[in-house]
């Protein structure tokens, strides 16, 4: 489940903006405060640190990943 939430953590949000769009839609007398507060909570601050941990985990991944050009550039040749 949680290899699942890491890899998708950004549809995830995106849903969760979409149903709180959808909250608003079906609930005409919610205030317009909470559903700004809600709306930007979900999008501003969840979608931009997941995709940032997202990213951060790909960046680690290939600095320990070695490289293809390598031998290339040590003068081997690949066998």
């Amino acid at each position: 489940m949680t290899d699942f939430l890491s890899k998708h953590a950004v549809r995830i949000y995106a849903v969760l903006g979409a149903v709180a769009s959808l909250a608003k839609l079906y609930w005409p007398g919610l205030p317009d405060e909470a559903w700004l507060a809600v709306a930007a909570a979900v999008l501003g601050l969840g979608l931009g640190e997941a995709v940032q941990r997202h990213e951060d985990t790909k960046t680690l991944k290939a600095l320990y990943a070695p490289s293809p050009w390598e031998d290339e550039l040590r003068g081997r040749r690949a066998e």
